[in-house]
């Protein structure tokens, strides 16, 4: 890992949560909604970004995995229903940006 490692101070909440400082989320571009990855490497708790995807790319990938060549309105449907995720809440996020 290349770069200053800045050094924070953060406290757990009762329910196990943490508050990213601002500057944090800044540097790396962390918004809500965001996905970490967490893992512990030597003792250390290690948070890293998942990258987002665009939402048409989640889609497209999400169908390959469920539906065949000839998938009809209706089952492309239930497939769009299982989507870990609101449609609209991603359409939002996306206009955002």
């Amino acid at each position: 890992m290349g770069g200053v490692i800045a050094l924070k101070r953060v406290k757990v909440t009762s329910k196990g949560q943490i508050t990213l400082p601002k500057s944090l989320r800044k540097q790396l571009n962390i918004k809500e909604g965001d996905y970490l990855d967490v893992s512990i490497h030597s003792n250390n708790l290690l948070l890293k970004p998942v990258p987002s995807q665009d939402g048409t790319k989640i889609i497209k990938e999400h169908c390959k995995q469920y539906c065949s060549d000839r998938t009809t309105l209706e089952e492309t449907r239930q497939i769009l229903k299982k989507i870990p995720f609101s449609l609209s809440e991603r359409t939002g996020i996306l206009r955002e940006k």
